[in-house]
């Protein structure tokens, strides 16, 4: 008899993704700024997307991009850039990837150190505003959660 062994995985429920999406919005509107969000599951999946009225067309498929690579990498995609962009090659190797946006704006969701899912904000004038809308954004899910 063969013995199977399963792995689990952690993945972003449909409320901590709502939570994120309302906290990224309420953070954006706080700053003037019209943006969209987009989270995804642990695998990179599309989960929840909301284009702010106003936000720049082009911010919504940037938006997936920077939550798929923060899904798929583990850690926010300007951060692994900046960790590679001494190496040619691989600099390369990732900007090249479709789907994959190396820019601020994009964080992993960890539970327990595992990635669960991520969330990326595209539109605002600068990665540095997307990046800082996430990481309030992130910050104010996880603080409701913990109530």
């Amino acid at each position: 008899m063969t013995t199977t062994t399963w792995t689990t995985r952690p993945t972003l429920s449909a409320e901590l993704s709502r939570r994120l999406v309302d906290a990224a919005v309420a953070a954006a509107t706080a700053g003037g700024l019209r943006v969209t969000v987009v989270t995804v599951d642990e695998s990179g999946v599309l989960r929840e997307v909301l284009r702010m009225d106003g936000a720049p067309l082009v911010s919504l498929q940037t938006a997936m991009n920077k939550a798929y690579a923060a899904a798929a990498i583990g850690m926010p995609p300007d951060d692994f850039f900046a960790a590679i962009e001494a190496d040619p090659a691989a600099v390369a190797s990732f900007t090249n990837r479709p789907g994959l946006a190396l820019l601020a704006g994009g964080l992993p969701v960890l539970a327990d150190g595992d990635v669960a899912g991520a969330i990326g904000v595209a539109g605002a004038m600068t990665a540095a505003e997307d990046r800082a809308i996430t990481e309030a954004a992130l910050e104010a899910a996880l603080a409701g959660m913990a109530r």
